[in-house]
């Protein structure tokens, strides 16, 4: 389990870049890249970090460069530099973990495909987004330690999005109960130690007996986390997660801005994916949008024909925020919250 590191800003986003600074000078990259690789056992270490660090610190540094220059442009092309800033931050986590990284041609294409967009009737949440075989969005979600995926696997936009914590209420604002939930921490006056409250809201929503919900989280939580239903009066018809240790970087569970955590259920198909993950292919999809579907785009975001333009804007603006804050938390391996005092 990862460590919580919470640092108070007066400007948190500012902050958040600030601390990529000790990623983008030679000396700590190349200390930082040779921990990783000895870690790994890796031969010929030297070698490794001497040809890694510039291309890990240029990723870095162009990232920066991506995200600046969405932070004060339009909605017209910010998905597209949103998309490219994702990239350059993703090669540089790979980089620290597979020296070699790119191998072969085929990692560098995207590694994911969109499904040709009808003119009427298109509706954003409908959209798919397909993984492909090779690719950047295969290596990276390798990385990750996410779940392997048959050939073509589709996700649609709507179970993407709804497992993002920070679009939770906007989120249930057009389509109803979201896949995720905020936990209340709870600790009783027995000996018993702390655990969770997950709201019997969510509960309900969920479509599922008690004991499939159980079976349901038992099974991707691990032998650290136990979901039950507890007999207690005062707890009657609530979820209960008691979770060994840190429960920071726990598969089933996702933090907001300020650290809280989330409960999410698995997507169709019975995959529990990284937020990175998430983050990357609903993109994709946008910045594909952005770049080659341009009157749609338009259409979409300037004549407010979309109910869906609500939830893109929501999105936009907490991945520009979120994503780079998970990259530094994998580089880091502890989560840090960036907080105004």
């Amino acid at each position: 389990m990862q460590a919580q590191v919470r640092i108070p800003s007066e400007q948190p986003y500012r902050k958040l870049w600030d601390t990529f600074v000790y990623y983008e000078n030679e000396q700590t990259t190349s200390e930082f890249l040779r921990r990783q690789y000895e870690a790994q056992g890796l031969e010929s270490v030297s070698k490794w970090v001497y040809q890694a660090t510039p291309k890990f610190i240029f990723s870095i540094k162009q990232a920066r460069e991506y995200y600046r220059a969405a932070e004060a442009c339009d909605i017209l092309t910010k998905p597209l530099l949103l998309y490219y800033g994702m990239m350059a931050l993703s090669k540089a986590l790979i980089t620290s973990r597979t020296p070699d990284y790119p191998s072969t041609t085929s990692v560098l294409k995207h590694g994911l495909s969109t499904r040709k967009l009808k003119r009427d009737g298109y509706a954003f949440a409908d959209d798919e987004v397909r993984v492909q075989k090779d690719g950047i969005f295969q290596t990276l979600h390798q990385t990750l330690g996410g779940p392997d995926f048959q050939p073509m696997h589709p996700f649609r936009m709507k179970e993407l999005l709804g497992v993002i914590p920070e679009l939770k209420h906007a989120y249930e604002r057009l389509y109803g109960p979201a896949p995720v939930c905020p936990l209340d921490f709870f600790q009783p006056e027995s000996t018993k130690k702390p655990h969770w409250h997950v709201p019997r809201s969510f509960v309900s929503s969920a479509r599922k007996t008690r004991d499939e919900l159980l079976e349901l989280l038992n099974r991707h939580g691990g032998e650290e986390t136990r979901f039950s239903f507890p007999e207690e009066p005062s707890e009657t018809g609530l979820l209960r997660i008691e979770v060994d240790g840190n429960p920071t970087g726990h598969r089933l569970l996702l933090h907001d801005f300020s650290g809280r955590p989330h409960l999410r259920l698995p997507h169709e198909g019975d995959l529990v994916l990284p937020e990175i993950s998430v983050h990357f292919m609903v993109m994709f999809v946008l910045g594909m949008l952005c770049r080659y579907e341009t009157e749609r785009w338009g259409e979409m975001i300037l004549t407010f024909s979309s109910h869906d333009t609500f939830l893109i804007n929501e999105f936009l603006n907490v991945s520009m925020r979120k994503f780079p804050n998970l990259i530094l938390d994998e580089l880091n391996q502890e989560q840090t919250i960036f907080f105004t005092p």
